[in-house]
């Protein structure tokens, strides 16, 4: 794990300049791959950092409100850097909206905007797994296998680094259908698809995994949900478009 990177007299934070490095790649390949009739690669970048600073902002204030005794004692946490202080669903939640209003006050088309997106995210989501493995948040159970990594005592399976593998065979699968799908929303719903199935599979080697009532894994169960959504409206917008 490389949770700090030492370059001199600076001590980085390696996650978040992943993550950054992630964005700034994802969304120059998204303005380069815009599908026609979309919308322009200005109001691309005007929706992304819209989303992104809406969800930010609140999920700092929603993880302040949760946990007020320790921002009453040290207000400067509302401005630090550390990702460890959002609340994610939050924070999820309200750039989505923030980016949904933005389309409508601009007519943007709603499946269109998503296809636009979807090179964005499948970048991004890379660096994310990348990131998540520098800073040792993501984690697998213990293992004998060569490739395991030492973490907290122990060699686990490196689950940040089989999503990030799988994501990048996704990016390749895609990359041809990029700004070119034959119907509107298809390059999104395929992304989504294939991603949710990588989450069903890889959270079975994960050992903090998130966990419902009953012991389920969540995020398994989101990916279960995901792939059924994903699998109806694929069936649907094809044969909307015949």
């Amino acid at each position: 794990m490389l949770p700090i990177l030492q370059i001199g007299p600076l001590a980085l934070r390696t996650p978040l300049l992943l993550a950054l490095l992630g964005l700034y790649l994802g969304l120059s390949l998204a303005e380069r791959r815009l599908p026609r009739d979309a919308l322009s690669a200005a109001q691309l970048n005007t929706l992304v950092f819209l989303g992104l600073g809406c969800g930010l902002i609140a999920a700092r204030l929603a993880f302040a409100l949760q946990h007020w005794a320790l921002f009453v004692e040290t207000p400067l946490s509302l401005i630090s850097l550390d990702g460890g202080l959002l609340d994610p669903w939050i924070g999820s939640t309200v750039g989505m909206l923030a980016m949904l209003i933005y389309g409508q006050q601009h007519r943007l088309s709603f499946w269109t905007t998503l296809d636009a997106l979807t090179p964005l995210l499948a970048v991004w989501a890379i660096f994310l797994s990348l990131a998540f493995l520098a800073s040792g948040e993501v984690y697998g159970n213990p293992t004998a296998v060569p490739w395991g990594v030492e973490l907290w005592g122990t060699k686990r399976h490196p689950v940040a680094l089989y999503q990030a593998l799988a994501g990048t065979f996704i990016l390749v699968g895609l990359w041809a259908k990029f700004g070119k799908g034959r119907f509107a929303g298809q390059v999104f719903l395929q992304y989504s698809l294939f991603t949710a199935a990588v989450w069903l599979f890889v959270e079975a080697w994960r050992a903090n995994s998130p966990l419902l009532p009953g012991g389920i894994r969540a995020i398994q169960a989101l990916a279960w949900l995901v792939m059924g959504l994903a699998f109806w409206l694929l069936d649907r917008r094809a044969k909307n478009s015949l």
